[in-house]
């Protein structure tokens, strides 16, 4: 599997030591209100923290904008007990955070530390996150598919075990650069964060990805530079792959009938295909699954491109 250096986490958690420090400290880091932004601080002036959009719909990506220092300034920051990794662009350093799409409703804190010309600051944000329904969705699967076998416990609990160690794939450089593309030229049929009710009975899990109404064997393109960490069947994904893009930011692509990489392959932006769209796993037909992880959160991967779409790096 795709291994991240050391250097930059070690400075990422030197960086998380100052949030922390900052965070005891009752009289520093002043927040002040400020029009299109989320949070200002009084020394010095020309430090500022933007929050886009100040209230995150559950499910939704958001973005942190530090203007004011230097590109060679080191930032980091927490949300929602997860890593915020920042890079410079054309208007300041850009933090990419998600809402997950069960996070709880309500302010969540956003913490910024930074390091810049041996000068420290830090921020402390309320994000105020909010309810969004996505509609239900009723689908039918065979009953051994959702009643599984002891053998299909087993496998499905192993290929857990390694979709989850791929989710936490946490490497600190920005591999990708401007707007993401669709993975295939088709419609979303089934839309993120809809409810499913499965054989009749609502699951407590929202849909964590979109589908795409493709025809088997559609070619599956990259929407944006990557590294395969993870490539392999699985009994509910099908033929699937993981793909690291840097930062914490991870894309899914399920139900494959062809997989057309593997792991450790450095993948670039449009690079088809990866993969064919196909019908194995536990589907109902054709489609392509495809799925964006930011840092752990489950996030609509629709409004993740546009947000890509916006940034200026």
């Amino acid at each position: 599997m795709h291994q991240a250096t050391s250097i930059p986490v070690l400075k990422f958690l030197s960086l998380f030591s100052l949030i922390a420090l900052f965070s005891l400290c009752s009289g520093c880091s002043p927040v002040l209100g400020d029009p299109g932004a989320a949070a200002k601080r009084a020394e010095p002036a020309e430090v500022t923290l933007a929050v886009i959009p100040p209230v995150a719909d559950r499910g939704s990506p958001a973005r942190a904008i530090v203007r004011g220092l230097g590109p060679d300034a080191e930032i980091a920051g927490v949300f929602d007990g997860k890593p915020v990794f920042f890079f410079p662009t054309k208007n300041g350093h850009a933090g990419l955070f998600g809402a997950d799409i069960m996070i709880e409703l309500g302010e969540h804190l956003l913490k910024v530390a930074y390091e810049a010309d041996g000068q420290t600051g830090s921020f402390e944000v309320p994000v105020r996150v909010a309810d969004r329904d996505y509609g239900t969705r009723d689908i039918k699967v065979p009953v051994s598919q959702v009643r599984l076998s002891q053998a299909d416990q087993e496998r499905a609990a192993r290929e857990k075990v390694l979709t989850d160690r791929a989710l936490a794939t946490v490497s600190p450089e920005k591999l990708w650069k401007g707007e993401f593309l669709e993975p295939v030229d088709a419609s979303i049929n089934s839309s993120f964060g809809r409810k499913t009710r499965m054989n009749g009975v609502l699951s407590p899990r929202p849909h964590a990805g979109a589908d795409y109404l493709a025809k088997e064997g559609t070619p599956v393109r990259a929407p944006a530079d990557g590294v395969v960490i993870l490539a392999g069947d699985h009994f509910f994904s099908g033929k699937a792959i993981y793909m690291d893009h840097g930062q914490g930011l991870i894309s899914m692509y399920f139900h494959l009938s062809e997989i057309l990489v593997k792991e450790g392959d450095v993948i670039r932006k449009g690079q088809s295909p990866i993969g064919l769209v196909g019908k194995t796993g536990r589907v109902t037909g054709a489609h392509l699954h495809y799925g964006v992880y930011l840092n752990g959160a489950r996030i609509d991967p629709s409004a993740f491109r546009k947000m890509t779409a916006s940034l200026e790096d």
